[in-house]
């Protein structure tokens, strides 16, 4: 009889770890896609683009599009009103997730920044430039000619 009480007590306390463990409820991150960016926004990410690629004033603006390539989920596609006549006119892309300035580059083809319809684009101060890792470049080896 007291080999089946010890049996049991024996049972019963390595089961109680086991059971704490699955009884925890753990619940996964849900996906919250970026919502589209305010005007304020917009205006602050053309801004820094103009002083990132010494756009001239004034500038005009696309409508806000989605985006499935590139830096960020939305896009506007930007242009000088009144390029420099020594240069061709230039579509740049400015990307943003949410309020985040997430980065600019010359327009690509499937962009089609060139097919767009334009606004005169709001005017705000520069936003914060999107993170980057150290931009340092490493120091190289040299080699011994021995």
């Amino acid at each position: 009889m007291e080999m089946i009480i010890t049996a049991r007590c024996c049972a019963i306390l390595l089961a109680l770890p086991l059971s704490a463990c699955s009884s925890v409820q753990t619940t996964e991150p849900v996906y919250a896609p970026p919502s589209p960016p305010t005007e304020k926004a917009i205006g602050a990410a053309v801004a820094q683009l103009a002083k990132e690629a010494k756009l001239v004033a004034p500038l005009e603006i696309s409508a806000l599009r989605p985006n499935d390539l590139g830096l960020g989920r939305f896009f506007v596609c930007v242009r000088e009103v009144n390029p420099p006549p020594d240069k061709a006119r230039r579509y740049y892309s400015t990307f943003l997730d949410n309020n985040d300035y997430k980065g600019s580059r010359l327009s690509i083809i499937m962009d089609q920044c060139e097919l767009q319809t334009y606004s005169p684009a709001p005017v705000a101060e520069p936003a914060q430039p999107p993170t980057t890792p150290d931009a340092t470049p490493a120091k190289h080896k040299r080699r011994s000619t021995q």
